[in-house]
């Protein structure tokens, strides 16, 4: 639907009451209220309404301070890129030959807020939710959601036997069904390295006093793995690994057993992983 003269005017004239990290080449076509949000995601409308604008609440000098710069230079000005983009970038790329049929068509763009900070944005194809499947307690509503979960599952698990990488399907609003009942993953900036059993048993060997770290005297993320812990300090890939059984179990009404069995959740029951687990969650009480 095109939208009309008068709402392209009004746009037009919101650049002064936009939050300011709006990119500055959208600013004209940006609406100022806010669609949605993640942890890492704010989620801004546009003018047209096929498309919405995802920006960062991070600048890219933030997110260098925090895990360094890959020395890569954007923009004219040279501005610098994070290793935490470039990661977020090119698995985005990896993840595309196995899942992007279930992915809204993503363009990331670099560009300067309206302050002059540098960001990563991406237009996001808009995507009208019917469900929310982060917490999936029932079957699929139709044959052809039940279908395209199925192909989801089957593509995400081909994923992480390939590359060990998983989709973030952990927050909220992640994993969806749109207004066709199709699957949709919307948090494009979170796929993680699934980190294997012996690496957390390397580093919480047998025999290594927890108490400290049951107390909270000791923080356990020093002994955890890189990877294990998304740069939010959040163990997603392991999180996203047990939803996607969920998924298998509730939403495709597989059974319990034989899921839960299947040498590919093999992981979850891994001593190590539910000890490293238990006390990640403790330290959060």
């Amino acid at each position: 639907m095109e939208p009309s003269a008068q709402v392209r005017a009004s746009a037009a004239q919101q650049p002064d009451r936009l939050p300011p990290q709006i990119a500055q080449s959208r600013a004209s076509e940006c609406l100022p209220g806010l669609l949605g949000y993640g942890a890492r995601m704010l989620i801004y409308p546009l003018v047209d309404e096929r498309l919405v604008l995802r920006v960062p609440r991070r600048t890219e000098e933030q997110l260098i301070n925090r895990s360094g710069s890959t020395g890569k230079t954007v923009l004219a000005a040279g501005h610098q890129l994070s290793t935490i983009t470039e990661r977020e970038l090119r698995d985005l790329e990896r993840a595309h030959s196995y899942i992007g049929a279930f992915l809204p068509d993503t363009t990331p763009f670099p560009d300067l807020d309206l302050q002059g900070e540098f960001r990563y944005y991406s237009l996001q194809k808009r995507v009208r939710i019917q469900q929310d499947l982060r917490v999936c307690v029932d079957s699929m509503p139709s044959q052809e959601s039940r279908l395209s979960l199925e192909r989801f599952v089957r593509d995400v698990r081909d994923m992480v036997s390939s590359l060990q990488l998983i989709p973030d399907l952990a927050g909220k609003g992640n994993l969806v069904l749109d207004e066709h009942g199709m699957v949709r993953l919307i948090d494009i900036n979170n796929f993680r390295r699934m980190v294997t059993d012996e690496e957390l048993e390397s580093a919480i060997p047998e025999g290594i006093d927890l108490d400290d770290y049951a107390l909270g005297r000791k923080d356990i993320r020093r002994l955890l793995p890189r990877d294990f812990l998304d740069d939010l300090g959040n163990p997603i890939g392991d999180l996203s690994f047990a939803a996607l059984q969920t998924l298998e179990i509730r939403g495709l009404g597989r059974d319990a057993d034989a899921v839960e069995n299947d040498p590919f959740y093999k992981p979850l029951q891994c001593e190590r992983r539910r000890l490293a687990l238990a006390l990640l969650r403790s330290d959060l009480a």
